[in-house]
C-alpha cells in the first residue's frame, strides 16, 4: 500500500500533480520491485516539482549484480500464492461493453481510495478497455467459474451471455458478483511486461455475502476457512451406519410418542449432522438427512455436556476470554450433565421464530458463507434459538415443550450419538415430559448396549463419532 501526499488543491480533484504522480510510481515499484535488489525511496522538494527515486543500497548486496530470475521458477514460485479473480468492466470509446479477468487486483490506498489492476503491457482487451471514462471491479463468488470462462473467452459477444446492468458509472456490473467497485481510471505506470493501472474509487457495495472465487495453480477454487468446511463425505457415511444401530429406537419412539425423532452424529469439531430421522403422529420433517448444524457456543450444548473433557475445554474456547461467561457456560453443562438429558421450550414467538431458525439454517447448511457471514449467522441462531432448559420440571405445571435430547455413550463414556425428540404434544405437563425424557434415555441405553457388544456390523471404527473426533 502506498499513500501519496495531499492532492494540490488549485487543480481539479480527479487531477494529481506532476510530483503526486512520481510519489505514487516512486512508492509502487518500491513496493513492487523486488527483483532489482535495492528498494528505492524519494526526497520529495517542498514544492510542486517532481520528486525523484533515490537507490539505497542494502549493504554489499549492490557490490555483486544478482543472477537473473528464470521465468519458469518465478511462476512456479508464484503458482503457490492464490489470488481473486476479478471481472474489470468499462464501456470503451465505440460504446460497446468490454471487460477482462484480472487475478492482480488490489487496494492501494484508503486516503484518497484507490485501487489497482495490473494487466499486461501486451493485452489488447486493455488496449480496449483503457478507452472506457469509468471501470467496474466485479469481484466473481466462487460458483461463477463458468461466467469467468465466458469472460475470458475470446469471444467477440460475449456480454451476450453474461446478466449484467448498467452502474451508476454507466460501466457493466455483472450479476451475482460478491461485490462491485465503481471507479475511475487514474494513471497507468509501466512496470516491467506489466502495467500498473490506478483506479479512483468513487463507490462500493457487497451484493453477496458468500466466499470468492480464487485461482490457484492453474485452477480456479473456493474458500473454505477452518471451522466452516462440512464433513466429506466418507465421513458422512460412516456417521450415517453408525446412527443405524439407533433406527430401530428412534421408529418406536416417533411411533410411541406421535413426535420426531433423530439421530444426531458430529461429522466435525463444529458440526453435527442429522443422520437418521422417523416421524410419527402429526410430525413432519424438518431437517434434510445430512443437514449440517452449528456445534459452536451456545450452540451444541446437548452434545458437549457429554463429551470428553478436553473437548469440552476446546468448545469453551469459542466461548471468548470473559471468565464470567466461561464459568457460567461450565455450569450449565454440569447441570445438563447431571440431570441425564438436556430439554428446551419453544420460545414465546412460537412460529415466527421457528421459521426465522429454518432459514438460518438452510443458510448455514449451504456452506458457502464468507467468515464475517458466518458468524453474524451464529449470533442471530443463538439469540433465536431457544436454550437448553437447566431448571427442574413442576408436575403440575404446563410447558410449551420444544425438544430432548439424550447421549448415547461410548466405551469411554463419552458422547457418540445424540437421540432426539422434536414436535412433541403441547402444552404438556412437567410430569409428561419427565415421562418422555425416561423413554429416551431408556432408548438411548438400548442403543448403548448394541454398541458396547459390538452387536452390528454398522459400527465403523472410522466415522468421526467412533474415532472421538471431539475427544482427540
Amino acid at each position: 500500500m502506498f499513500i501519496y501526499g495531499q492532492r494540490n488543491l488549485d487543480h481539479n480533484p480527479r487531477q494529481w500533480s506532476t510530483a503526486h504522480q512520481a510519489q505514487a510510481q516512486v512508492a509502487l515499484f518500491a513496493h513492487l520491485d523486488g527483483r532489482a535488489g535495492h528498494s528505492i525511496s524519494c526526497e520529495c522538494p517542498t514544492d510542486n516539482r517532481p520528486c525523484a527515486p533515490v537507490p539505497k543500497t542494502r549493504g554489499a548486496a549492490m557490490t555483486d549484480p544478482l543472477p537473473p530470475i528464470d521465468s519458469l521458477r518465478y511462476r512456479e514460485v508464484m503458482g503457490h500464492y492464490p489470488t481473486g479473480v476479478t471481472v474489470v468492466t468499462g464501456i470503451a470509446d465505440d460504446d460497446e461493453p468490454v471487460g477482462m479477468v484480472i487475478g492482480t487486483f488490489t487496494s492501494v490506498s484508503l486516503d484518497p481510495p484507490l485501487v489497482a489492476f495490473l494487466p499486461t503491457r501486451a493485452s489488447r482487451r486493455f488496449a480496449r478497455l483503457r478507452t472506457a471514462r469509468s471501470f467496474c471491479i466485479n469481484v466473481l463468488a466462487h460458483d461463477q467459474v463458468e461466467l469467468c470462462r465466458t469472460m475470458a473467452s475470446p469471444a467477440p459477444d460475449k456480454f451476450s451471455n453474461v446478466e449484467w446492468t448498467a452502474s451508476s458509472t454507466g460501466a457493466p456490473a455483472i450479476a451475482g458478483a460478491v461485490a462491485h467497485v465503481h471507479c475511475a481510471p487514474q494513471q497507468a505506470i509501466e512496470a516491467g511486461d506489466h502495467f500498473i493501472q490506478l483506479c479512483e474509487v468513487e463507490s462500493m457495495e457487497v451484493h453477496r455475502q458468500v466466499t470468492p472465487l480464487l485461482f490457484f495453480q492453474g485452477g480456479y477454487g473456493g474458500f473454505s476457512p477452518h471451522g466452516m468446511t462440512a464433513g466429506g463425505d466418507a465421513d458422512l457415511i460412516s456417521g450415517i451406519r453408525l446412527a443405524d444401530l439407533a433406527r430401530p429406537q428412534i421408529e418406536v419412539l416417533a411411533h410411541d410418542l406421535a413426535c420426531d425423532a433423530a439421530v444426531l452424529v458430529a461429522v466435525n469439531e463444529f458440526e453435527l449432522t442429522t443422520a437418521a430421522t422417523a416421524h410419527g403422529g402429526s410430525a413432519v420433517m424438518r431437517e434434510l438427512l445430512g443437514e449440517r448444524l452449528p456445534m459452536k457456543p451456545p450452540l451444541g450444548e446437548a452434545y458437549v455436556a457429554w463429551a470428553s473433557d478436553e473437548a469440552a475445554a476446546r468448545w469453551l474456547t469459542m466461548v471468548g476470554k470473559d471468565p464470567d461467561q466461561i464459568e457460567a457456560h461450565q455450569q450449565r453443562l454440569a447441570a445438563i450433565r447431571a440431570r441425564g438429558y438436556a430439554a428446551w421450550q419453544i420460545a414465546s414467538s412460537g412460529s415466527s421464530d421457528q421459521a426465522d431458525v429454518a432459514a438460518m439454517m438452510v443458510e448455514y447448511a449451504a456452506g458457502d458463507l464468507t467468515p464475517v457471514r458466518e458468524r453474524v449467522l451464529l449470533a442471530r441462531m443463538a439469540e433465536s434459538m431457544p436454550s437448553v432448559d437447566t431448571a427442574d420440571f413442576a408436575d403440575e405445571q404446563q410447558y410449551d415443550i420444544g425438544g430432548l435430547m439424550a447421549p448415547v455413550l461410548g466405551k469411554d463414556g463419552n458422547v457418540v450419538l445424540l437421540l432426539r425428540l422434536a414436535q412433541l404434544p403441547t402444552p404438556s405437563s412437567g410430569e409428561q415430559i419427565k415421562r418422555w425424557a425416561s423413554d429416551l434415555r431408556a432408548a438411548a441405553a438400548q442403543v448403548e448396549a448394541s454398541l458396547l457388544a459390538g452387536a452390528t456390523a454398522a459400527w465403523d471404527e472410522s466415522a468421526p463419532a467412533a474415532r472421538g473426533l471431539l475427544q482427540a
